[in-house]
């Protein structure tokens, strides 16, 4: 993978401003915002190159000016040959005479097509940073969505009152309880615990009791187990698939904060797919194993702003309004 290539990730911070966008998202845009500024500076720019807006590593000038697709042989990506790309980049770059290089128009707020990300939870609302990967399996090759090269970054989000659901009544070692349905239901549906985001509806759960025991209680400090066991089934047109796996997980409430200081949960399950897509799978292994680490996103900008993939199923309770 590029991004995981270091003298590419150098050369790339050395030399150029990083930018990490949604091709789909501006594409869909409505009409008016398309006619904003931003949006036509994006779509003159790679338009240079027969593109578009498109999903792929590309290079501009300030100017607008198209460089050069970077990205090379996928499925497997080179990251030499990417690497090769960048370097070309910056020699058309500096042979250009500086007023074709440097941008003759500042852009400003009003200018946006695409809204500014804004603080999108409500005060309390607690943060979890969630990744899923596939183990390794046989006939396994890089144009498999399921290789184990390919990792889901995804977030997860927790309500005050979900906060509390995962604590039982009293805080006395070996009490314990069950967490909330509706918490374990949108981690499944959400797909949490897999690869993607597929067509899981509630009816597809068979199993989602996940229980929480104090372990012990050091002053303030609550300290958590959680474990269970996850099932679903489905076989609908968008998703003929079961999963099957294990929760377990540790935590640390302090009762004077009022706030989890530690919450870290891990799933290994069996996933297998009823049938296989030209798409998106190769070889004939229907049956593969895929673990999950699901724990508190860190103070910084890049953790707290990760929007959930499925935002706009959450609940009220959990949205700023």
């Amino acid at each position: 993978m590029l991004f995981n290539d270091s003298k590419f990730v150098a050369y790339l911070s050395e030399n150029f401003v990083g930018v990490a966008s949604d091709d789909v998202a501006y594409n869909n845009l409505p009409s008016e915002a398309k006619q904003q500024a931003e949006y036509q500076f994006l779509k003159s720019s790679l338009g240079d190159g027969g593109n578009n807006i498109h999903q792929g590593v590309y290079a501009v000038t300030p100017s607008g000016r198209f460089l050069g697709k970077i990205d090379t042989g996928w499925p497997t990506y080179d990251a030499a040959g990417s690497l090769r790309n960048l370097r070309v980049a910056v020699d058309k770059y500096r042979e250009m005479p500086k007023s074709e290089r440097i941008g003759r128009r500042v852009m400003k707020e009003s200018d946006r097509s695409m809204a500014k990300a804004e603080e999108l939870a409500q005060a309390g609302v607690l943060k979890m940073r969630t990744t899923a990967r596939h183990y390794a399996f046989p006939e396994m090759e890089l144009f498999d969505q399921r290789h184990p090269e390919y990792a889901k970054l995804d977030a997860f989000w927790l309500s005050p009152s979900e906060q509390q659901s995962m604590l039982p009544s009293t805080h006395k070692k070996g009490e314990r309880c069950y967490l909330a349905d509706s918490l374990v239901e949108r981690m499944l549906l959400h797909c949490q615990p897999m690869e993607g985001f597929g067509a899981w509806w509630k009816e597809h759960i068979q199993k989602q009791k996940l229980e929480v025991e104090v372990s012990k209680v050091k002053g303030s400090q609550v300290f958590l187990k959680f474990s269970g066991e996850l099932a679903m089934s489905a076989d609908s047109q968008w998703n003929k698939s079961d999963y099957s796996g294990r929760l377990l997980g540790v935590g640390v409430w302090d009762e004077k904060l009022k706030a989890f200081t530690r919450l870290e949960w891990v799933t290994l399950g069996m996933r297998e797919l009823k049938e296989l897509k030209s798409n998106m799978h190769r070889g004939g292994t229907k049956e593969t194993m895929i673990a999950s680490y699901m724990r508190l996103a860190r103070n910084v900008k890049e953790e707290q702003g990760l929007k959930p993939h499925h935002w706009e199923h959450y609940p009220s309770s959990i949205k700023r309004r």
